[in-house]
């Protein structure tokens, strides 16, 4: 990942619009965006700090922009970030990654949704819609696990828009050419139909809610013995077990043609994983097997390896922004507050994992509070 200049973040963070009258800026957009991403960084989050961070590196602040009025107060951030249009903010974060880094040929991207579950109240997710209800913001992400980086963001209704979102999310970023995994929601034949038309190919997660073709998979592998097999087994036990996965796969043509019709664009093979996992305490051993489509061909041992780095979005950067970040413990609910402040902590994510010390990330988070220096160098200024 190349450095962030201050000319590139001022040239990707000027296009956004400023939601306030023009008379009554008296904190420059950038300037308010710039102390929240160096303050994030270092690790603070509320309003309060962030000001306090402010108030306390204003020296340093103003090396890169004026800050001729100062640091603003806790409810002026707050009001303008609760107004700042997310979608443009979303724009930005993807030209900057784009900007910064150049993603491998054939690149293995996973796409995941998130909610930030303190973002409305509970009564407010309890109540229905009708009577006043509202759902707690949900953000589908594209996250490149041979990259370590969150690519994009995008924010949806609720789970179930996550197939709507997919396109506009898609339409966002380059994915001629790489690989898009997702869960079993995304197995449905609209999903396939765009990502053949972003040219790239597809890895889907096939349950229960595709009964008809999932019943046919099942009973292709359970009548065919010569599937091309990979088998991985743990050296060592990992989180208290010993897990054996077997990856099977066979071309889609075994299927009925009726199933595998022109509607699942670019179906080309099936496949199929068993895992074996062995309780080291309990000596328990439990079996699941799961099936998947996917438009690309290749061996038992290339899909073993994208179905368990799938799992990259949820222990690389969901588990992170809820243990590191502590994302779904902010109660910030004002307007788009939620997921401008979510934007920024991919902004501040992927600076912190471009750094290339073996550190943690809450230790690399303490050294930008503590050191102007190391702050200034995970920014690239």
């Amino acid at each position: 990942m190349s450095a962030l200049s201050l000319t590139s973040f001022l040239t990707d963070f000027a296009v956004l619009p400023d939601p306030r009258i023009a008379r009554r800026r008296q904190y420059p957009l950038l300037e308010i965006l710039f102390l929240c991403v160096s303050a994030s960084l270092s690790g603070y989050e509320e309003w309060d700090e962030i000001v306090d961070f402010g108030v306390a590196k204003l020296a340093w602040l103003r090396r890169y922009l004026p800050f001729a009025a100062g640091i603003p107060a806790h409810d002026t951030l707050n009001r303008v970030m609760s107004r700042l249009e997310p979608r443009g903010f979303e724009k930005c974060l993807v030209t900057w990654v784009q900007r910064c880094v150049k993603l491998p040929e054939g690149a293995h991207i996973c796409l995941d949704g998130k909610r930030l579950r303190r973002s409305a109240t509970a009564r407010q997710q309890q109540t229905p819609h009708a009577q006043g209800g509202t759902s707690a913001v949900h953000l589908l992400h594209a996250w490149c696990d041979e990259a370590g980086l969150c690519l994009g963001q995008y924010q949806t209704p609720d789970k179930a828009n996550e197939i709507t979102a997919l396109p506009d999310l898609l339409a966002l970023l380059d994915v001629q050419g790489c690989l898009l995994t997702m869960d079993a929601i995304g197995c449905q034949k609209s999903v396939t139909q765009v990502v053949a038309t972003a040219g790239a190919e597809y890895l889907l997660a096939l349950k229960g809610n595709q009964p008809t073709l999932h019943t046919a998979v099942e009973a292709a592998f359970a009548t065919t013995a010569d599937a091309e097999a990979a088998t991985t087994t743990g050296e060592k036990p990992a989180h208290g077990r010993v897990e054996t996965r077997t990856c099977r796969v066979l071309p889609a043509d075994r299927l009925p043609a009726a199933l595998r019709g022109p509607e699942w664009v670019g179906l080309q093979t099936l496949i199929e994983v068993v895992a074996t996992r062995t309780v080291s305490a309990t000596g328990v051993t439990t079996t699941e097997t799961r099936h998947y489509l996917s438009s690309r061909q290749a061996s038992a041992a290339d899909f073993q390896g994208y179905v368990r780095r799938h799992w990259g979005i949820e222990n690389r950067l969901h588990w992170v922004l809820d243990v590191v970040f502590g994302e779904d413990h902010r109660r910030k609910r004002a307007g788009h507050v939620a997921a401008n402040c979510a934007i920024i902590r991919k902004f501040v994510l992927n600076l912190l994992r471009a750094q290339p010390e073996s550190k943690s990330l809450n230790r690399k988070r303490n050294l930008c509070a503590l050191s102007d220096e190391y702050r200034q160098k995970c920014l690239g200024f």
